[in-house]
């Protein structure tokens, strides 16, 4: 294990992520926290190429690249987190089975190439595999019972958001008024 002196990109890493913050529990918890963080970023992968290809296929240009995007620039921050750690991903994954590394393999670089394939299609033919009818929800000629749907799902959810946010203070503000465990214990 390498360890490379922390610059100004490192420090502002280690604010952002608190790793002596009691939020991470302890180790088991924290061990938890990882792998399920683990799992939500290979699902996102997973995800944003399915997307990418979703979004190729229907003759989208711009949403298939920022998927990609958002799938890449998480990818490449791990491996960069873990280098810095020394700690060599990819040598990591050569250590997985064939069978594991060609499922791998054929789903990433399978995905890239269905969404560059339809993208290229768009290109080259000015419409995607399937075409989508255009919707324009956009502007107060449009005032169908889809339009009015949308809107109040948007509004609905952004209500449910602000509820969400205040039950969450709440919630936290009760709980650090609590006396903690150990406090418990001299109260008898």
């Amino acid at each position: 294990m390498t360890k490379k002196t922390p610059g100004a990109l490192d420090r502002a890493v280690a604010r952002m992520m608190d790793l002596d913050s009691p939020t991470y529990g302890d180790e088991r918890e924290r061990a938890v926290f990882m792998e399920d963080t683990a799992f939500g970023q290979t699902l996102a992968i997973y995800l944003g190429l399915a997307g990418a290809v979703v979004a190729a296929v229907l003759g989208q240009l711009l949403v298939p690249v920022v998927l990609l995007a958002l799938m890449w620039v998480p990818s490449v921050a791990s491996i960069w987190y873990a280098s810095r750690r020394g700690v060599d991903v990819a040598d990591m994954g050569s250590r997985a089975s064939r069978k594991t590394r060609a499922g791998v393999a054929a789903s990433i670089f399978g995905g890239l190439v269905l969404t560059c394939g339809a993208m290229l299609y768009t290109l080259l033919v000015g419409h995607g595999l399937v075409p989508v009818p255009e919707v324009d929800l956009t502007g107060p000629e449009h005032e169908g019972v889809l339009r009015s749907a949308l809107t109040g799902a948007l509004v609905g959810g952004a209500g449910g958001a602000l509820v969400g946010a205040v039950i969450s203070a709440r919630k936290r503000r009760r709980t650090a008024a609590e006396p903690a465990g150990d406090d418990l214990d001299d109260l008898d």
